[in-house]
C-alpha cells in the first residue's frame, strides 16, 4: 500500500460528554432518536447527539438493536475521537446490515484504526452509496477525500430514486389515509399508462418506502384548461401501501415518484407529501366509498376493467381486504334483533333461512308467501344492511310474523352494510335450525315441494353442501352449478386471474366445484366446522366459491340437484350504491386468484376469455 497512514483517531482524547436530560426523551421511537441525532451530527454536535442516544437508551432501559440507529451513535463517537468504542457500537451490524451506510462507517472506523484490508472489505460491501465513488481504485489506508461522504449528504444520496428529465407536474385533489393505505386522487400533464407505480422513499431510512399502483381516466375538465385533446387521460388514482413505514408522526416530506409502466424511467413529481398532515379517514366505510368509488369512474370513464383494476397491487388488494376484515370484526356487535313472531313456536325450527338485505325487500315476498305455504318448522332471519330501509322491511315481515303456526321471523338490523359474507355469518350466529338456508331476495323456488325437498336433503346429508338448478324467469337454465375458468391476458408479468362461471348458462358444460350463495343449504355444524364465509372478501362476491374450496379441500362435496327447480329475478334484489356497483366483484376476484392460485392452478379449467 502507497501513502502515509493517519495517526488513529483512537489517540485523542476524548471530549467531555455532557448528561441529555430533554423531557419525554423516553417517549420517543428509534426512528426519532435517529432524525434528532442525524441533526446534531449534521451540525457537527457530536458529543450532544452521543449524549443523547446515550440518554435515551439509559432511561428507557433497553440497547437498540436499530441498525441505522447504532450507524449515527457509531459515526459520532468516531467523530469525538473514541474509535474503538464506534466499532464495538457498529461490528454487530455488518451481518445484518439494512443500508450501505453501515459497512461504509465500519470501512471509515477501520481505517481510522489503521486496519486497511479491514476496510477495504468494508469499502467494497458499500458499493452503490455514492454512483461517481471510483471503487476498485481505493486504497484503504489513503481513502480519498471523496470517501469521506459528509453525513449531510445522506438525504440525496438514499433516496433511491432514478430520476431523469423535469419533475412531473402533478395536482393532488384529495388525500386521504386510512390504516395501511394511502389514497390520492389528482391530475398530471403528462398521461401514464394504468398501473404505472408510485412510491414514496424515506431518504433517512433506507428500505423503508410506500408503493402502489394507478389507475388513469378520463378528466375532460382537465384535458379543456390544458388544451389537450379530450381522449388524452390526464386524471389518476394511486392507492399506496404505506406499512413499510412504523410511525408516521415522525416522517418529513416525502417526495412522490412516479415509474410509468413498461421501459419508463422513474420520475420526480411536484409533489412531496407529509404523511401525518394527510388528511385520517377513520371510518373504513368512507375510505372504501372513496377508493371503490374512484374505481367505479374509472371504469366508466372507458377503461376496460382489467386496466382500472390496476388501481390494487396484491399488496394493496390484501391491506384493503385486511382493512374490511377489521371494520366488521369491529361493527360486528353492533346489530339490533327484533323477533316478529309473538306465537311460541311448538317445536324447534329444521331449517334457519337467512337473507341479506341491501336495497328494498319487496322482491323477497313471493319466497316467503312460499315458504310460509311450505308446513316446515322455520326461522326466517332478515339481516338488513340498509338501515334506511328498516321501517319498510319491519312493515313487509309483520304482516307475515302469525300467519301460521311454527314459523318464526326476525330482522337484524345494521347500522352499517358489513356485506354479505358478514351478513350470512351474522343470521348464522342468531340462527337455531338444523340447517342454515342462504337465500337471495330475487329467488323464488317453482313449487312449495321445491323447498321441502332441499331441506330434506340438507338434512339427510348433512355432510355436504346443497343447491339447486336456477334459471331465468323466462324459464332459460341460468346455471346447475358453479365453475371456475381462467382469464387469460395479453400482459407480460401480469398476475393471473380466475372467475367463477355458472354451468349450463350458454349450454357450458364443466365440473361443477361450487354452488352460488344465492342459494345454499348447508347443515348449522358443518357451516361452522368451515368458519363461515370469509370476512376477508370486500363487501361481496366470491365468497361462496371461497366456502365450497374450502370444503373440497377437506373432501366435502357439493350437491346442485336437477329435480330441485328454482328460478332467480337476477338484479331485482339488492340495489348496491355506485362505488359497490361493478367494483366489488373485481377485487374480489384478484383476492380470490390469489389466495387459491396454486389449487386452482392444478384443476383441468376452461379459459373463459381473453383480458
Amino acid at each position: 500500500m502507497s501513502g502515509n497512514p493517519k495517526k488513529s483517531e483512537s489517540t485523542a482524547s476524548p471530549p467531555a460528554t455532557r448528561v441529555f436530560t430533554e423531557p419525554g426523551l423516553e417517549q420517543l421511537s428509534s426512528e426519532a432518536i435517529f432524525r434528532k441525532a442525524k441533526q446534531l451530527v449534521d451540525e457537527d454536535q457530536f458529543s450532544e447527539a452521543m449524549a443523547m442516544i446515550d440518554g435515551w437508551m439509559g432511561c428507557t432501559a433497553q440497547d437498540t438493536s436499530d441498525p441505522m440507529l447504532a450507524f449515527i451513535r457509531a459515526h459520532a463517537y468516531r467523530q469525538s475521537g473514541r474509535t474503538e468504542e464506534a466499532l464495538a457500537i457498529l461490528r454487530p451490524f455488518r451481518e445484518q446490515a439494512t443500508s450501505p451506510w453501515i459497512p461504509f462507517e465500519l470501512g471509515l472506523i477501520h481505517k481510522a484504526l489503521g486496519q486497511p484490508d479491514e476496510a477495504y472489505l468494508c469499502f467494497r460491501e458499500a458499493r452503490g452509496i455514492q454512483p461517481t465513488f471510483t471503487w476498485a481504485s481505493i486504497e484503504a489506508d489513503r481513502t480519498t477525500a471523496e470517501g469521506d461522504v459528509p453525513l449531510g449528504r445522506l438525504d440525496a444520496i438514499t433516496a433511491q430514486v432514478c430520476e431523469t428529465g423535469a419533475a412531473v407536474d402533478v395536482h393532488l385533489d384529495r388525500s386521504l389515509r386510512c390504516g395501511s393505505l394511502l389514497l390520492l386522487i389528482g391530475w398530471c400533464r403528462e398521461a401514464f399508462g394504468s398501473g404505472s407505480l408510485f412510491r414514496l422513499s424515506d431518504p433517512l431510512m433506507p428500505g423503508a418506502h410506500a408503493v402502489g399502483s394507478a389507475t388513469f381516466y378520463h378528466r375532460p375538465d382537465v384535458c379543456q384548461a390544458l388544451g389537450l385533446p379530450e381522449h388524452q387521460r390526464h386524471g389518476f388514482a394511486a392507492l399506496i401501501d404505506c406499512s413499510g413505514f412504523r410511525r408516521w408522526s415522525e416522517l418529513g416530506r416525502l417526495p412522490l415518484i412516479v415509474e410509468p409502466e413498461g421501459d419508463g424511467k422513474a420520475r420526480a413529481t411536484s409533489v412531496e407529501l407529509c404523511l401525518a398532515e394527510v388528511a385520517e379517514e377513520t371510518s373504513a366505510p368512507r375510505f372504501f366509498e372513496a377508493a371503490l368509488g374512484v374505481f367505479r369512474v374509472s371504469i366508466d370513464s372507458g377503461n376496460r376493467w382489467p386496466d382500472s383494476l390496476r388501481l390494487f397491487t396484491p399488496q394493496t388488494a390484501v391491506a384493503a381486504s385486511g382493512l374490511f376484515a377489521g371494520h366488521v370484526a369491529a361493527e360486528r356487535d353492533d346489530v339490533e334483533v327484533h323477533w316478529l313472531t309473538r306465537t311460541p313456536l311448538d317445536q324447534p325450527p329444521v331449517a334457519s333461512v337467512i337473507f341479506v338485505q341491501l336495497g328494498s325487500f319487496l322482491a323477497a315476498k313471493p319466497a316467503i308467501l312460499q315458504l310460509a305455504k311450505s308446513c316446515l318448522p322455520l326461522e326466517l332471519i332478515v339481516v338488513n344492511n340498509s338501515p334506511e330501509l328498516f321501517s319498510e322491511t319491519f312493515h313487509i315481515l309483520d304482516r307475515f310474523a302469525d300467519i301460521r303456526p311454527n314459523l318464526r321471523i326476525g330482522i337484524l338490523n345494521r347500522a352499517t352494510n358489513l356485506g354479505f359474507s358478514a351478513g350470512c355469518n351474522l343470521g348464522a350466529q342468531h340462527a337455531s335450525g338444523e340447517c342454515l338456508l342462504f337465500h337471495n331476495n330475487d329467488l323464488f323456488a317453482d313449487s312449495v315441494g321445491d323447498y321441502q325437498q332441499l331441506v330434506g336433503r340438507a338434512l339427510g346429508e348433512p355432510n355436504a353442501i346443497h343447491s339447486a338448478f336456477q334459471y331465468f324467469t323466462d324459464g332459460t337454465l341460468m346455471q346447475e352449478g358453479l365453475t371456475a375458468t381462467r382469464l387469460t391476458t395479453a400482459k407480460a408479468g401480469a398476475i393471473p386471474l380466475f372467475n367463477g362461471f355458472s354451468v349450463g348458462r350458454n349450454q357450458t358444460r364443466a365440473e361443477v366445484i361450487a354452488c352460488s350463495g344465492s342459494l345454499m343449504a348447508i347443515s348449522a355444524p358443518l357451516f361452522h366446522h368451515l368458519g363461515g364465509f370469509s370476512e376477508e372478501i370486500v363487501y361481496a362476491h366470491f365468497e361462496d366459491f371461497d366456502l365450497c374450496l374450502r370444503a373440497r379441500q377437506e373432501g366435502i362435496p357439493v350437491r346442485v340437484w336437477d329435480d330441485i327447480t328454482f328460478y332467480h329475478a337476477e338484479g331485482t334484489g339488492s340495489v348496491a350504491p355506485y362505488h359497490l356497483s361493478g367494483t366489488t366483484s373485481h377485487i374480489n376476484r384478484l383476492l380470490f386468484s390469489l389466495k387459491w392460485r396454486r389449487v386452482l392452478e392444478g384443476m383441468e379449467l376452461p379459459v373463459e376469455y381473453s383480458l
